[in-house]
Formats: structure tokens, C-alpha cells, sequence
């Protein structure tokens, strides 16, 4: 519970409250553009794509949302892995050593996969935003935590279940997931479907927490600024 007050703590009382509204006055169309002209890209060579995406664009905002459209147009949610490795931290909820084994060994065949299928969990896409991030020369952070799908305001169950991330743009932190904004998994065939959904591109703080709870560093998102 902790957490989830700290979280709200960071939402409602910080001085500098970062809202998309922020860059209204900014196009982003040239990075859309980007975003699309390298579509179908390959991870081999991720400082080039990088430079590929961002080197034409003027701010770091425009920069993010090239990265931040590629992932999510290019990286597919991987059905098997996912299930897989929530059955497997099930198992282990009791078992800190255990879990911490299976992290770390998931972890390599995570970045495998991602790298080459271009498919993946939110460990991925959250690893991806803030790896290609970095090397556009922004600070961006990987969040942990639980994410519900539901929308509702309720306490955190269990272990962490869910990563997104958070990136520092004109001085603030704003808050996005590449995961969910990519698309869905088709019920009847478990197959991804890309369909992108712009509302988690640096969403209102308030309503990002309606539905994430960080886990990670709680202390650090509640009182940096």
C-alpha cells in the first residue's frame, strides 16, 4: 500500500506536474513521419535506427515520440512468453531465491526474442523504450510494478506484474506504456494484433495511476522532480 500512496503522493503534489498539454505547441507530425519511413526496421544495428529516427528532429520531445511510435509499430506482444513467464513467477511468489534465478535466466531469452523476432513483454518494450531513449541522449527509466486492467483504484495484489516506463522531457517526468499502447492479443488465437492506442503516450499522471502501481524506487518517483 505503500507504494500505491506514494505514487499518488508524486501525482497530486509535485510542483512541476507533467501533462502531454505541455507540447501541444509543438508538431509532431515530422517525427510521425520518421516513426513510419523506418517501419519494418531490424533491431541488429539499434544506434543506427536511432540516428535514423531521430537525427532530423529539433527536440527531445519530438525524439521521444519517433522511438516511442516505432516500438510500438514495429515490436509484437509474444503470447507464449508472456504466459510462461507469469506461471512461472505464480510458482515462485514464495521463493525470493527461486524468482530471482528465473528473472535473470527469462531475462536473456527475453532480449533473444526481441531481438531476433521483434517479439515480447512488457519487460521488453519497457528495456527497448529505454534503451533506444538513452541513446537518443534522454533519460528514461524503467518502472515495475502492477498494472490493472480494469482502471480501478485498488490495492496492489501479489508481485510485481507489469513494467513501464518514465521519461524525463523539458525537466519532467512523464509516464508511458509501449505495452499497452502496441496493441492486444486476439482471445480466440492468442495472436497480437497491432493496434495502437495513443493514450498511453505520456498520459495525465492522475489517470495513469488509476490503472499503475509502481513497485520500483517508490521513494525516487514520489519525491524527484
Amino acid at each position: 500500500m505503500r507504494s500505491f500512496n506514494l505514487l499518488l503522493l508524486f501525482v497530486l503534489a509535485s510542483p512541476v506536474l507533467a501533462q502531454p498539454a505541455d507540447f501541444d505547441h509543438i508538431n509532431l507530425r515530422p517525427a510521425e513521419n520518421r516513426a513510419r519511413q523506418f517501419q519494418g526496421e531490424e533491431l541488429d544495428h539499434l544506434p543506427i535506427l536511432v540516428q535514423n529516427l531521430t537525427a532530423t528532429l529539433n527536440t527531445d520531445v519530438e525524439r521521444f515520440r519517433a522511438i516511442y511510435l516505432w516500438v510500438c509499430h514495429n515490436i509484437k506482444g509474444d503470447y507464449a512468453m508472456t504466459q510462461m513467464n507469469i506461471r512461472k513467477r505464480k510458482r515462485l511468489q514464495e521463493d525470493g531465491a527461486g524468482l530471482e534465478v528465473w528473472n535473470s535466466q527469462v531475462r536473456k531469452e527475453i532480449f533473444s526474442i526481441l531481438k531476433d523476432r521483434k517479439e515480447t513483454l512488457c519487460t521488453g518494450y519497457a528495456f527497448l523504450i529505454q534503451a533506444m531513449s538513452r541513446l537518443a541522449g534522454i533519460e528514461s527509466e524503467i518502472v515495475n510494478g502492477f498494472g490493472r486492467s480494469d482502471g480501478l483504484k485498488k490495492r496492489p495484489i501479489g508481485m510485481a506484474n507489469h513494467s513501464w516506463n518514465r521519461v524525463r522531457l523539458n525537466g519532467k517526468w512523464y509516464l508511458c506504456d509501449a505495452t499497452w499502447s502496441a496493441g492486444y492479443f486476439d482471445e480466440t488465437n492468442h495472436l497480437f494484433v497491432f493496434e495502437y492506442d495513443d493514450s498511453y503516450f505520456l498520459m495525465e499522471p492522475e489517470k495513469f495511476a488509476q490503472s499503475h502501481y509502481s513497485y520500483s524506487n517508490p521513494d525516487k518517483l514520489a519525491t524527484e522532480r
